[in-house]
C-alpha cells in the first residue's frame, strides 16, 4: 500500500475526522498500513525547540511522558533541522544537515533505547504560523520501507493541514479561504501531482520546461508554501484540485 491512490483512503478518514484525537487515530492505523511503526506530529511555536498545542503520537508512553515535561525537546536535533530543510530526512543523515552537539548525540541514543531507531521526518512550513513537522519511526532492527517514503510524505502534509484547520475551527477561528490559482497554474500543478517532470509537462501542454517551473513556483508564492507536495496538498483541500484530476489517465499523459 504506497500509491498515491492508496492516499485516498487515509485522506477521506482524515478531512471528515471531528476532533484531533480522531486525526491521531487514523494516522495510527496509516502509519501501520504503510508499514512504518510510530508516528509523531507536532507544531512548533515561537522558537525551534518549542513545541504548540497541536501533538499527536503513539511514541512509547514512558518516552512522551518525560519529553516535554523534562525539557529534554530542546536537545531534540530533529526540530531543530526541520528549521534548515524543506525537504523530508531520513534521522541517519542528521548530520548533513546540521553539526550536532553532544546533548544531540545523547537525545537521539535515547530515543533509540526507547525504540525509536530510525524516522523520515517531513518538516512543514506555514507562512504567519506556527511551522512543524510530521515522523514515522521505525523500531531497533527495521529499516524504514523505501517504498512508501513518497506516499509518507502526502500522509504527512495532510494530516498536519487536517490538524491546523481543525485547531483554527475549535478555536472559533475559520481558516481562511484560500488563494485562486490561474488555469495555466492548475494545468502545470496537475502534471506534477501525477510525477511529471517539468521537461515533460512542458511537453504536454505546449510550453518550455523551464516555463512550467514558473508558473509552479508561482502557485507555491501564492499559497506560501515550500515544496510541490504541500501545493497539491493545499490545493486538494481547498477543492481546486481533485484526487480524479491528480490521478489522471496515465496512457493520455504519456
Amino acid at each position: 500500500m504506497s500509491s498515491f491512490e492508496d492516499v485516498q483512503t487515509f485522506v477521506r478518514a482524515v478531512r471528515t475526522a471531528p476532533s484531533l484525537t480522531d486525526i491521531g487515530l487514523v494516522l495510527k492505523d496509516a502509519t501501520r498500513a504503510f508499514q512504518f511503526d510510530h508516528f509523531a506530529l507536532a507544531q512548533r511555536i515561537n522558537a525551534p525547540d518549542r513545541l504548540g498545542p497541536v501533538r499527536l503520537t503513539d511514541f512509547p508512553d514512558h518516552w512522551v511522558d518525560n519529553l516535554v515535561p523534562s525539557g529534554r525537546v530542546a536537545d531534540d536535533p530533529v526540530l531543530l533541522a526541520c528549521e534548515r530543510s524543506v525537504t523530508p530526512f531520513t534521522w541517519s543523515r542528521l548530520d548533513s544537515i546540521m553539526p550536532l552537539s553532544s546533548r544531540h548525540k545523547a537525545y537521539m541514543t535515547q530515543a533509540r533505547a526507547a525504540g525509536l531507531a530510525e524516522g523520515y521526518t517531513v518538516p512543514i512550513h506555514v507562512p504567519g504560523q506556527a511551522s512543524g513537522l510530521v515522523s514515522f519511526v521505525m523500531a531497533q532492527g527495521r529499516e524504514l520501507p523505501s517504498d512508501s517514503l513518497p506516499a509518507a510524505q502526502y500522509l504527512a502534509c495532510f494530516a498536519f493541514e487536517a490538524a491546523r484547520r481543525l485547531k483554527l475551527q475549535l478555536e472559533g477561528n475559520d481558516p481562511p479561504e484560500g488563494p485562486k490559482l490561474t488555469q495555466r497554474q492548475l494545468d502545470c500543478l496537475v502534471l506534477a501531482a501525477r510525477g511529471k517532470s517539468n521537461w515533460v509537462a512542458g511537453q504536454l501542454l505546449g510550453l518550455s520546461g523551464g516555463t512550467v517551473h514558473k508558473y509552479l513556483e508561482a502557485a507555491k508564492t501564492r499559497y506560501g508554501v515550500a515544496t510541490r507536495t504541500e501545493l497539491v496538498v493545499r490545493a486538494l483541500f481547498d477543492g481546486q484540485l481533485s484526487f480524479a484530476d491528480v490521478m489522471g489517465d496515465s496512457r493520455r499523459d504519456g
